[in-house]
């Protein structure tokens, strides 16, 4: 069923990021098929090096189905947003210059002069660049995370206790939900769709968990999308608590939809602390 938000968001916003979620899920089932993930010991990895797993064993991927579905990616795009057509056509007719072997890496450690550079050569907008890049590698990065979920589930801050980095691809959450049968806390990753537990009633960012620094607060008739706020360092986290709705929900789209609650938290002088 469509939820109605509280606050009007733009014509055809979250149809697009749906559209986008429902190619990334098909291109993640065709590779499956024919990819074979090789589990390693994540847990004991996790605990002994302190770095996400793909830091530790970098992605290895097919370049030239990586290149293909970006090209495909761009199609979807265009066909969606026509006012994207002009850099979608420069992006393909460049597509040479990219180099998809070491693409990878530069997104998952944020390498913006990198995409900069590249960006100019190909005479696109950077953050266009990035968004198809990034958007294309996430089947892959699902694929390579899927076989954890179920460690990272039980684990229970035994092996990893950094709320704000993905154990597995090392990219920071945005969203995290409260567990329908518990209240327990899962941060979720929107890149490889990775959750792990943080504690409850204490800041993600900065670990304080002093009483009444930690405080939450909803709009009204949406109170099972909730923002938690830390007075100590100014930081936010959009939650979704499963116990209030009843039920379970997408938290790719919940991201997308929530972008309201990320507008009112920095009115209110807070932070996600992204950079």
């Amino acid at each position: 069923m469509e939820r109605k938000t509280p606050v009007s968001l733009p014509e055809g916003y979250v149809d697009f990021f749906k559209e986008l979620e429902n190619w990334q899920n098909t291109q993640q089932i065709n590779l499956k098929r024919d990819t074979t993930v090789e589990r390693v010991p994540l847990l004991m990895l996790l605990a002994n090096h302190h770095e996400p797993l793909l830091r530790i064993q970098p992605l290895d991927i097919d370049e030239l189905r990586y290149r293909s579905l970006t090209e495909d990616l761009t199609r979807l795009i265009e066909s969606a947003r026509p006012e994207t057509h002009e850099s979608m056509e420069k992006l393909r007719q460049n597509i040479g210059q990219i180099n998809f072997k070491e693409i990878p890496e530069q997104l998952l450690n944020g390498q913006d002069e990198y995409f900069s550079e590249l960006a100019d050569s190909i005479s696109i907008s950077v953050d266009l660049l990035v968004f198809v890049l990034d958007h294309t590698l996430r089947p892959f990065l699902r694929l390579a995370a899927e076989p954890y979920n179920a460690d990272l589930e039980l684990d229970e801050f035994q092996s990893w206790d950094f709320p704000t980095i993905c154990p597995i691809c090392g990219s920071r959450p945005h969203i995290s939900r409260l567990r329908s049968q518990d209240g327990r806390r899962y941060m979720y990753c929107e890149r490889c769709f990775t959750e792990w537990e943080a504690r409850f009633l204490q800041c993600v960012h900065c670990g304080d968990a002093e009483p009444g620094d930690i405080k939450y607060f909803t709009i009204e008739n949406d109170d099972a999308y909730q923002l938690y706020i830390c007075e100590k360092c100014h930081g936010y986290l959009k939650t979704f608590d499963e116990r209030v709705s009843g039920r379970s929900t997408d938290l790719f789209i919940a991201n997308i939809e929530t972008v309201y609650l990320d507008m009112l938290a920095r009115e209110k002088g807070y932070t996600n602390h992204d950079s």
